[in-house]
């Protein structure tokens, strides 16, 4: 029976830090789930990317419950960037 408890047997690369994201899905490989034959293995693997599917979502949860405070840090950066930006462009208008 293969061994699915060590993040480096699953995908031969360490996890991330915790907190850390990143576009990888899961530790699991795909190649790893289809060369299981036991079923303990295949509810190992299961019971793994259960776990890491709450975790996902627990991140989720919280970057939805920050969504309305980013939004309004950069509409006021953008409203900054352009005031900024403003005194600029009036010397370019009389120029055409």
């Amino acid at each position: 029976m293969a061994e699915v408890e060590s993040p480096l047997k699953l995908s031969g690369a360490p996890p991330p830090p915790e907190g850390v994201g990143g576009g990888h899905c899961s530790e699991i490989s795909t190649e790893l789930i289809r060369s299981l034959t036991e079923l303990q293995e295949l509810e190992a693997v299961y019971e793994r990317l259960c776990g890491e599917e709450k975790a996902v979502e627990k991140e989720l949860d919280a970057l939805l419950e920050q969504q309305n405070t980013i939004e309004s840090k950069m509409v006021t950066l953008h409203r900054m960037g352009t005031a900024s930006i403003r005194p600029f462009r009036e010397p370019m208008t009389s120029w055409t």
